[in-house]
C-alpha cells in the first residue's frame, strides 16, 4: 500500500489514498472487490460462545531477557518529560506523528516471531485500582525497553488516559472527518470520486490500524487508534468501546478486539478489561496470554471476586466442551444450579449423578489458576489476606488461585491520580511503586518461563492433612501452627470467607478442623489413620534390602566440619556409608520416598513448599545423627537461591 501525506494535487493510480481533514490523517482504501456471500447465521446458543480467536498456546516463544530490578530510565530523564517546567513536557491530547509512509509497520503490522503478547487487567468494581495498575504496569514494560499498547476497553467508563495525563481525541474534528470520509464514499460509489479528493491540511493525531490481515474489522467498526505518548515505546489504544466515536455507527465490539490487537506491531498490548462478569469480559480474560485480577481488602470488593470468579469457571467449562452438543450439556447443567455454581458443587454434583460431563468439569477446575492482585492493603491482616483467600477458595469452590502480591495503601496514588501523572514517573519510591514494579517482575518471569510452580498435592482430598494443610511427615509443631492458622482463616467474622461459606458451612468446618487437629497430634490415632489414608509405596529395586552375598562394600564417611555445605549428593553419601536404606528413613519420618530422593538428587523442582522442605531436611538429619540444625540451614539456602532465581520466593 502506498500514500502520499503532501499537499496539493490527487493521487493518480495509488491504491491507497492519505485524506487529512480538520487535522486528523485517514487512510482512504482502494476500490473495495465484490463483497462475498454472507456466511449462514448461526443458532443462538444462550451466549455460550461469541466469535473470538483462541490463543496460541502450542508456539514455542524464545524467553526475554531478565528485566532489571527497576526503571531504566534515569528518574531525571523520564521526569523531565512530565516536568511542567521543561519546554517539552506539555503532554498534548494526541502526540502529531509523522506521516505514516506506505507499507510502513505502523500501517500495517507485520507478523513477529514471538508474537504480541497480551496482558488482561480486570477487577473487582470500580475504584478498586484496575486502571492505576494497569497504566503503570504498561509505563514500567516501556522504561525496559518493550515496545507496547495500552488499551482501554472498559465499556462502564474508559479513563486509562486521564491516568497518564492524555486527553481522547477532538470529537468535532473526528466526526468532521468522518462526514468527509462517508460523503468521499458516497461519491466513488456514484462514480464521481475517481480523480481523487482528500488534500491534505494538517498533520494527524493518531495512527489508525484497520488494515490488518486475517481478523478484519466489521463494517461500521471504528478502526484502532492509536495514540503516541511522551513515554518513549509507549502508545494508548482508543478502542472506543464504552461509547462510539461521533460518526461511527456503533460501539466496538470488546469481543472482536483480541484478534485485531494481536495484529499490531508491539511486543505488549496491557488491556484494561473494567469490571463485571459479562460474557466477553470472562472470555477476553480467558484467552489472553497473562490474565491478572486485582481486588481489594473489603467485603463488597471480595464478593465480586468469587462471584467473578464462577462466572470465570462457567465461560472456562463451556469453553472446553468440545463441539456444539457438549456446550448445550453444559449449559443446561449450569442452568439447573443457577447459572454460575461453585466449581466443586458442579463438580460434585456430576460425579454423584455418574455424568460423562464430570471429568470435563473436574479437568476444568484443577487446571484454572487465576491470578489475582491485592490492591490498598493498610493493616497487618491485609498482608495475610491473599494467602487466606487462597486457602478458602480452595476449600469451597476447589479453585487454586496464583496469589502474585499486594499493593500497600498510599497516598501518593490519590495525590497522582489528581494530579493526571503516572505513579511511577512521579513518585517512584514509594512503597506502592515498589509493590507495583515487583509485581510486574513476576508477570515477565511468568511470561519468560521463570514463575513459580504450582504446588504438587501431595496429601488425599479433604483429608486431615489436606484441611490442615500439612504433609505426611509434618512434626507436631508443625501441626499446632498449621491448626492455628487454619482457625484464624475459617473464623466465623473471617474477611476471606466472606461470600463464600454461610454460619453453618463454617460451623461444620471448624469442627472437623478441630477433629482433625486432635487425631494428628494422637501418635495412637494418627498412625492407624494414614495407614488407611495414604497408599503403600512401591519399593524400587534400589530401596529393596541388599542382598549379604554379594554387597558391596560401604563408601567410607566423610570428614564433617563446622563448615561444612550439605548437599544431597552428600547426604547420600553420609547415608549409604552408614548402611541406612531410604525405605528406612521413610518408615521412621513418615517422609516419601519420592522426596527423600529428590532431597539426594537435589531436584528442587520435584519439591514441596520451602517450609516443608525445611523440616524435611532436619528430620533426615536427625536420621542420620546429624546436627538437624546445620544440615537444614546449609540445604536450604541453596534451595532458597534456586526459588529467587526462578521468582519463587
Amino acid at each position: 500500500m502506498s500514500g502520499d501525506s503532501g499537499a496539493g494535487g490527487g493521487h493518480g493510480n495509488d491504491p491507497a489514498k492519505l485524506i487529512e481533514q480538520g487535522g486528523l490523517q485517514i487512510f482512504r482504501e482502494p476500490e473495495p472487490e465484490p463483497e462475498p456471500a454472507p456466511e449462514p447465521q448461526r443458532e443462538p446458543e444462550a451466549e455460550i460462545e461469541p466469535d473470538i480467536p483462541e490463543p496460541d498456546i502450542e508456539t514455542e516463544l524464545p524467553p526475554l531477557e531478565e528485566p532489571p530490578p527497576a526503571s531504566i530510565l534515569p528518574q531525571e530523564e523520564l521526569g523531565a518529560r512530565f516536568d511542567s517546567d521543561s519546554p517539552t513536557a506539555t503532554m498534548p491530547p494526541l502526540m502529531v506523528p509523522s506521516p505514516v509512509p506506505s507499507g510502513s509497520a505502523t500501517a500495517i503490522a507485520a507478523p513477529r516471531a514471538r508474537g504480541v503478547r497480551i496482558v488482561a487487567v480486570s477487577g473487582a468494581k470500580g475504584g478498586v485500582g484496575k486502571t492505576i495498575l494497569a497504566s503503570n504496569l504498561a509505563l514500567y514494560l516501556a522504561t525496559i525497553g518493550r515496545r507496547v499498547v495500552l488499551a482501554d476497553t472498559d465499556v462502564e467508563g474508559a479513563n486509562v488516559h486521564t491516568v497518564l495525563g492524555l486527553t481522547r481525541p477532538d470529537a468535532e474534528r473526528i466526526a468532521a472527518s468522518r462526514a468527509e470520509m462517508e460523503a468521499l464514499a458516497s461519491e466513488r460509489d456514484s462514480g464521481d470520486g475517481a480523480n481523487g479528493h482528500g488534500h491534505a491540511h494538517g498533520h494527524g493525531h493518531g495512527n489508525e490500524i484497520g488494515h490488518g490481515r486475517g481478523h478484519g474489522r466489521g463494517r461500521g467498526e471504528e478502526p484502532l487508534r492509536l495514540i503516541d505518548t511522551n513515554v518513549p515505546g509507549l502508545r494508548l489504544l482508543d478502542a472506543a468501546v464504552d461509547t462510539p466515536a461521533l460518526g461511527a455507527a456503533r460501539r466496538l465490539r470488546r469481543a472482536r478486539l483480541l484478534g485485531r490487537m494481536r495484529e499490531l506491531d508491539t511486543d505488549y498490548v496491557v488491556v484494561d478489561l473494567g469490571s463485571g462478569t459479562e460474557s466477553t469480559l470472562l472470555d477476553f480474560y480467558l484467552a489472553a496470554d497473562l490474565s491478572v485480577y486485582v481486588t481489594s481488602p473489603e467485603p463488597t470488593a471480595l464478593e465480586n471476586t468469587y462471584r467473578f470468579l464462577r462466572g470465570l469457571f462457567a465461560r472456562a467449562v463451556l469453553k472446553a466442551a468440545p463441539d456444539r452438543a457438549v456446550r448445550h450439556s453444559v449449559a443446561e447443567r449450569l442452568r439447573r444450579l443457577g447459572g454460575a455454581p461453585a466449581p466443586l458443587d458442579l463438580v460434585r454434583w456430576l460425579e454423584t449423578e455418574e455424568d460423562s460431563l464430570a471429568i470435563l468439569a473436574r479437568a476444568t477446575m484443577e487446571t484454572l489458576e487465576p491470578r489475582v492482585i491485592l490492591n490498598q492493603t493498610r493493616l497487618r491482616a491485609d498482608l495475610e489476606l491473599g494467602d487466606s483467600m487462597r486457602s478458602a477458595l480452595r476449600r469451597r469452590h476447589g479453585l487454586t488461585i496464583d496469589y502474585l502480591g499486594h499493593v500497600d495503601y498510599d497516598d501518593t496514588v490519590w495525590s497522582c491520580v489528581r494530579m493526571r501523572r503516572p505513579l511511577l514517573v512521579e513518585s517512584p519510591g514509594t512503597k506502592a511503586s515498589k509493590s507495583i514494579e515487583k509485581i510486574a517482575r513476576r508477570i515477565l518471569a511468568i511470561d519468560t518461563g521463570k514463575g513459580r510452580a504450582r504446588a504438587l498435592l501431595t496429601v488425599p482430598p479433604d483429608s486431615h492433612h489436606d484441611l490442615l494443610e500439612v504433609d505426611r511427615g509434618a512434626t507436631d509443631e508443625e501441626i499446632r501452627r498449621a491448626y492455628k492458622r487454619a482457625k484464624e482463616v475459617y473464623a466465623t467474622d473471617a474477611l476471606c470467607c466472606h461470600g463464600l461459606f454461610d454460619s453453618p458451612e463454617i460451623d461444620a468446618l471448624r469442627r472437623r478442623l478441630d477433629e482433625a487437629y486432635d487425631v494428628l497430634l494422637d501418635p495412637a490415632r494418627r498412625r492407624p489413620y494414614e495407614l488407611s489414608i495414604f497408599p503403600a509405596e512401591p519399593v524400587d529395586a534400589e530401596d529393596a534390602p541388599p542382598d549379604e552375598s554379594d554387597s558391596e562394600p560401604r563408601p567410607p564417611a566423610p570428614d564433617i566440619t563446622p563448615e561444612t555445605e550439605f548437599t544431597g549428593a552428600l547426604l547420600r553419601v553420609i547415608r549409604e556409608s552408614k548402611g541406612i536404606e531410604l525405605k528406612d528413613i521413610s518408615i521412621r519420618t513418615k517422609i516419601g520416598i519420592p522426596y527423600l530422593r529428590a532431597i539426594e538428587d537435589d531436584e528442587y523442582g520435584a519439591l514441596p513448599p520451602l517450609v516443608y522442605v525445611r523440616g524435611f531436611v532436619a528430620e533426615y538429619a536427625k536420621f542420620l545423627k546429624l546436627d538437624a540444625a546445620q544440615v537444614s540451614r546449609t540445604y536450604v539456602r541453596r534451595y532458597r537461591r534456586y526459588l529467587e532465581d526462578r521468582g519463587k520466593s
